[in-house]
């Protein structure tokens, strides 16, 4: 019979964020393959696991990933972790978790913390739905179309970047969205030096140097403000006195207006007002 894999999920900065499920886990393997195998074994040592640890970083070639599977195939409980966080968001795994259901294998996820779902719980520009677009790309003509693909978004956007490019992306930010866009920082989260920052794009100039270019950082975007619609005066009079005639007050009238033309009701009354005039 096939053994089991585990993706598990670990602490993005301080080791008591680990679940007991993952703790539980990591110690019963039979194998345990990571991304950094320095950072793996500091997190093994404070559990006191005496787990055998293999590397196995992104940019290992494919056989490395076979033979991670042919590991499961022939029983052994077998893990995967990356430095830190989920794997796969923006980390290490998609490509193993990939060669598993390729081999008629079901990973078994045992979630964590992670840097997006952190700073989403402290973001208040998020409704229901956000966009997740991973690190910038670093070529000057890429970077451009990334910046004004993320100024376009209508939905917020959670990025993550280096702390020595961080300075320069939120100053191309800044420029290209509106001025009361509101942007979110995370900074070295659920570690010592945790720091986050909510501001506007117009307010940047003003905050840029209380944020050091230091640590790991995840930032989201809010997105774009839906474009403000021309109020139609000439109808909105038209349907203000036909609503009157048909015996609707003033203020049901300008609510059914409002609801109908999906406008704020000020500008609704101040139709009724200037008909007055």
């Amino acid at each position: 019979m096939p053994g089991q894999l585990y993706m598990i999920g670990t602490p993005i900065g301080n080791l008591q964020d680990l679940t007991p499920r993952a703790a539980e886990t990591l110690k019963r393997l039979d194998l345990l393959y990571c991304e950094d195998t320095r950072r793996t074994m500091r997190l093994l040592a404070h559990l006191g696991a005496a787990v055998p640890l293999r590397p196995l970083p992104d940019n290992a070639p494919p056989p490395a990933w076979q033979r991670a599977i042919g590991e499961v195939q022939s029983g052994k409980t077998v893990g995967f972790v990356t430095e830190a966080g989920m794997p796969g968001v923006s980390d290490p795994g998609r490509k193993l978790v990939r060669a598993a259901w390729s081999a008629g294998l079901t990973p078994i996820v045992i979630p964590g913390p992670g840097a997006v779902s952190a700073l989403l719980a402290l973001c208040p520009f998020v409704e229901s739905s956000f966009r997740f677009a991973g690190f910038p790309p670093r070529k000057a003509s890429q970077r451009s179309a990334f910046v004004t693909s993320l100024a376009s978004s209508p939905e917020p956007v959670f990025i993550f970047e280096a702390p020595s490019r961080v300075h320069g992306l939120i100053d191309a930010i800044a420029a290209a969205v509106e001025a009361e866009r509101e942007i979110l920082i995370g900074r070295e989260m659920t570690k010592l030096h945790e720091q986050c920052l909510l501001f506007t794009a117009g307010q940047w100039p003003g905050v840029r140097e209380s944020i050091p270019p230091r640590g790991e950082f995840t930032i989201a975007v809010a997105g774009r403000p839906p474009e403000k619609k021309p109020v139609p005066i000439a109808e909105a009079k038209l349907a203000l006195e036909r609503l009157a005639s048909a015996g609707f007050s003033q203020r049901d009238a300008v609510k059914a207006l409002a609801a109908v033309w999906d406008l704020a009701a000020n500008e609704i009354r101040r139709i009724a007002y200037a008909e007055r005039q």
